[in-house]
């Protein structure tokens, strides 16, 4: 975002400006992907509507058959395999979804007309777009290490900010160049003005983006999770049951006596499908169901009307194994509205009923961060926000890629060289370990980086004394 190298000092300037190269250089394929896709997710269910039409669109029905007979008709259709979830349809125009797991293994989501109890078809929950374009925005397709992969890249993408940030800092009393770019520049000049200004505009949407999508990573989010088990934190953090420790569930009577650790330790998160439910229940522990089902679909969807939890998207996820229980989910666009509710298969009771007031401060500001991320929380605009961001991230960093190229010399990266002798003053340094600390994985790479560099500094010394 550099934008007045002149009227800054030297030596911190260049320190900044070398290390917001080798960030930029790291993530800005990343970072491409990461807007990429992430754009297009905002309208999956537009998108999917276009693509799947022939399997996500029904004609509208006054009078749906049971939902019980609709999975009937799904499992009629692959005899053997076992359903997972239910989905109910978002629109009357829309089906409605039975993930199946079949006997040979495989994972699919099986389209029903809630009006004529028809299948229309299905789809390999690997291959549907939806699941790609969140399977490469949070891990590339590369599972454990692709996630670890984006966190790293989502880490250095914040330090890329905050470089950036003081790099454009104004330092005179301007306009142009500062709020606006200078569209008259030429070259490479003018590729660094639309590269600055508008990642300047765009610096506080990117960097919340960046925080409310590091609880769904894999290191940082698992010890943001942990948070909840440590003694000394957890009475701020309870009762939001998003933790690995089991959740306060009201007791069960009739089970007591049944009651086995290692099944009730049994985490949803161990189950796929538990993926869809908000951040602050996803790793909690379930309470302990009585046994084996004994409740059909239609009583679940009827409890889940009495509850309110119609409207907006439903889902049921079936036990993924014995001592399990149902879990119904209930994602509204707005973050209050969130409700999880477990269900004893036995008997239908419920055993547990989250929602919004049972979140702690940290559950709230995570969901309501989450649904803002995916331009839900504040509705059309929201979207249009986030699709706006996105779409502008893009073009600043190919500014910037253009900008490097024009630079960099021939076979080379062109990485600034350190300049010798200068040392950050103790601000500076303060900030790079506070981001260290914030974000471990750029802590560690920095120092990697730093002990690389004092390395080969020593080395060239050497070499020069022992030539002198």
């Amino acid at each position: 975002m550099a934008n007045d190298a002149q009227a800054a000092p030297g030596g911190l300037y260049h320190f900044v400006w070398r290390w917001h190269f080798i960030a930029g250089l790291f993530v800005a394929p990343f970072v491409l992907i990461l807007a990429a896709t992430g754009a297009l997710y905002l309208y999956k269910d537009e998108i999917e509507s276009a693509v799947y039409a022939e399997l996500v669109r029904v004609q509208p029905s006054p009078s749906p058959i049971a939902v019980s007979a609709q999975e009937a008709a799904a499992l009629a259709a692959y005899p053997g395999a076992r359903v997972t979830r239910y989905t109910a349809p978002i629109a009357p125009d829309r089906a409605a979804e039975f993930s199946l797991r079949t006997e040979d293994g495989r994972s699919l989501t099986v389209f029903v007309d809630p009006g004529a109890g028809e299948v229309q078809g299905s789809i390999e929950n690997g291959a549907r777009l939806s699941n790609v374009l969140s399977g490469l925005h949070g891990e590339l397709l590369a599972g454990r290490w692709g996630d670890l992969i984006v966190e790293f890249a989502g880490c250095w993408a914040f330090v890329l900010l905050v470089t950036g940030v003081f790099l454009w800092w104004p330092r005179k009393e301007r306009r142009v160049g500062v709020a606006v770019p200078k569209l008259k520049a030429k070259g490479r000049g003018l590729w660094r003005e639309l590269h600055a200004v508008p990642s300047a505009w765009n610096a506080p949407i990117i960097a919340f983006l960046i925080l409310t999508g590091l609880p769904w990573s894999g290191f940082w989010g698992e010890n943001l999770a942990r948070l909840g088990t440590i003694e000394a934190v957890a009475p701020a953090l309870a009762p939001t049951p998003n933790f690995v420790a089991a959740p306060n569930a009201p007791a069960h009577a009739e089970h007591n006596h049944t009651h086995n650790p290692e099944r009730h330790h049994a985490a949803l998160g161990d189950n796929p499908e538990a993926a869809d439910l908000p951040w602050s229940m996803r790793q909690a522990r379930p309470p302990l169901g009585g046994g084996a089902a004994h409740v059909d679909l239609d009583q679940l969807v009827a409890l889940a009307e009495a509850r309110a939890m119609t409207g907006a998207v439903f889902r049921v996820i079936y036990p993924s194994e014995p001592g399990g229980v149902f879990t119904l989910s209930y994602a509204p666009d707005a973050a209050q509205g969130q409700r999880t509710v477990h269900v004893d298969p036995a008997d239908g009771a419920v055993l547990q009923d989250v929602g919004w007031d049972q979140y702690s401060p940290l559950g709230k500001a995570v969901e309501f961060g989450v649904e803002t991320h995916v331009g839900r929380q504040f509705g059309e605009a929201n979207r249009w926000l986030m699709l706006a961001s996105c779409v502008l991230l893009i073009a600043t960093v190919m500014f910037g890629v253009a900008m490097w190229w024009m630079r960099r010399p021939k076979g080379a990266l062109g990485i600034p060289p350190a300049r010798e002798g200068y040392r950050p003053a103790w601000p500076i340094l303060a900030i790079a370990v506070a981001l260290g600390a914030l974000f471990p994985l750029v802590g560690a790479s920095m120092a990697l980086i730093a002990a690389l560099e004092w390395g080969a500094a020593r080395l060239r010394s050497r070499r020069a004394a022992a030539q002198a």
